[in-house]
């Protein structure tokens, strides 16, 4: 495998991190032997969030002084019909994520008089068009990036490596965000941010508009040195996949769904023995990462994601970051609010997020204090809707959904200007074109054609 790899001309380092992940998916998946053993965290374990202290403005500013922020922008709007990155989507009031998040550190920088750098961790689809995007753009002297690493996909039936001359960029992936530990360290971003006095790296998806800096959770960071801090908040029926923290012997640990024996997948799915889930919002003091990197490499658990190129399936081996609280002892878990996790996956979220539920103010998405209910609304848009084009082309203007509990539409709906919707909602067109007039009222109804 590695002469295969060699002629691949991938760099020595990578060579090496994709054949530690290929003996290990080898070896076969790694499952939890005893599960009666496993136990929620303790109060030592999982601090809740209103439990911080809150620090003064000076304590503020010379918290963030220390902070860098990272996005992890390898992803592409492919589950919305777009191609392009993510990050470049239009979320809100003409905005992108991209826009949103610098505006936040503009806003941090107007606020309290600091500069805190953005870390980008691009991956090979979305670093050129993130980067053009970048050189035009006004707040461009705040930004660092790098590109990930590329990987080589293989065939699940002989373990082939595909052909680049023949799949072209399908022969490749971005091996997930746990290779954010080996490409800080072999970029040189690592070192670049300790040079510059930056010793806590918040990392969080750019798709997620409730990860905004918290000068409370650094606070906590610096004070208590604790070298990786990971954000929990409550599951949903909508979460039960998500890992979860919990106990072993002193440590604490992530359990991802991989590693969970087949007959205690409902255990896992259960909300009562697993509460809270991770956000992927993540802290690390980088003094404790660069100690922990010159021990050597850390062996994060293996992601199998499994494929299809060109009716052939293939295999990827992937890492996720949250993995990497195993390799740190004294590990925390902070107990978080769900508004610090209103991540964008579909135009199910994206209809939320762009209505009157929430407003902007420098960057950050705030929640309109004029909605009563505590939760958001649970929408369900049908395939007619799940692309950006379509999104866009059925509505006019986004409803009002204040009072809002739920909506359902399905089928080739639109909607005109100024149309409120109220409690439950379900539209559905079965075979014509249906049209939501301008200013219509829709409360506690079916609506069907």
């Amino acid at each position: 495998m590695r002469e295969l790899l060699s002629k691949l001309e991938m760099p020595d380092v990578e060579i090496e991190a994709f054949l530690s992940l290929y003996r290990r998916y080898r070896s076969g998946p790694s499952k939890i032997s005893d599960w009666d053993s496993i136990r929620m965290p303790d109060a030592d374990g999982l601090v809740p969030y209103d439990s911080f202290p809150v620090p003064d403005r000076k304590g503020t500013r010379a918290a963030l002084s220390r902070l860098a922020v990272c996005k992890l922008n390898g992803g592409l709007g492919t589950s919305m019909g777009c191609p392009g990155a993510k990050s470049l989507i239009v979320v809100k009031e003409g905005k992108t994520f991209l826009d949103l998040i610098l505006e936040q550190l503009r806003e941090i920088r107007a606020v309290h008089g600091v500069d805190v750098p953005l870390v980008l961790m691009n991956s090979f689809y979305t670093q050129e068009e993130t980067q053009k995007t970048l050189d035009g753009h006004r707040y461009r002297s705040f930004v660092e990036g790098f590109q990930q690493s590329k990987f080589p996909r293989f065939r699940e039936d002989n373990g082939a490596l595909l052909d680049a001359r023949e799949y072209g960029r399908e022969a490749w992936y971005p091996p997930g965000h746990g290779d954010i530990f080996h490409c800080l360290q072999n970029r040189g971003a690592l070192e670049k941010l300790l040079n510059a006095g930056k010793n806590i790296l918040f990392v969080s998806n750019a798709d997620n508009l409730g990860a905004e800096v918290d000068a409370r959770i650094l606070s906590h960071m610096l004070e208590e040195d604790i070298p990786f801090l990971m954000e929990v908040t409550q599951k949903t029926l909508a979460d039960v996949k998500g890992g979860v923290l919990y106990h072993d012997g002193s440590r604490l640990r992530l359990l991802e769904i991989a590693r969970v024996p087949d007959e205690r997948l409902e255990d896992f799915y259960n909300l009562e023995k697993f509460r809270f889930f991770n956000t992927n919002n993540i802290w690390i003091n980088l003094a404790h990462l660069r100690k922990r990197l010159d021990e050597g490499p850390l062996d994060l658990e293996v992601i199998v994601n499994r494929k299809t190129v060109a009716g052939i399936d293939v295999v990827q081996l992937e890492t996720a970051i949250g993995s990497g609280l195993d390799h740190f002892p004294a590990a925390r878990g902070a107990l978080v609010g769900r508004e610090r996790f209103l991540p964008v996956k579909k135009t199910d979220d994206l209809l939320l997020v762009q209505s009157d539920l929430f407003k902007l103010e420098g960057g950050r998405l705030v929640r309109n204090p004029a909605r009563t209910k505590s939760g958001l609304p649970q929408v369900k848009l049908g395939k007619s809707f799940a692309r950006l084009e379509d999104y866009f082309a059925r509505f006019r203007s986004i409803p009002n959904i204040l009072d809002l509990d739920s909506l359902t539409l399905d089928g080739e709906v639109r909607f005109e200007e100024n149309v409120t919707l109220r409690g439950n909602v379900s539209i559905v067109s079965h075979n014509a074109h249906m049209t939501i007039p301008k200013g219509s009222v829709l409360e506690n109804c079916l609506v069907e054609n």
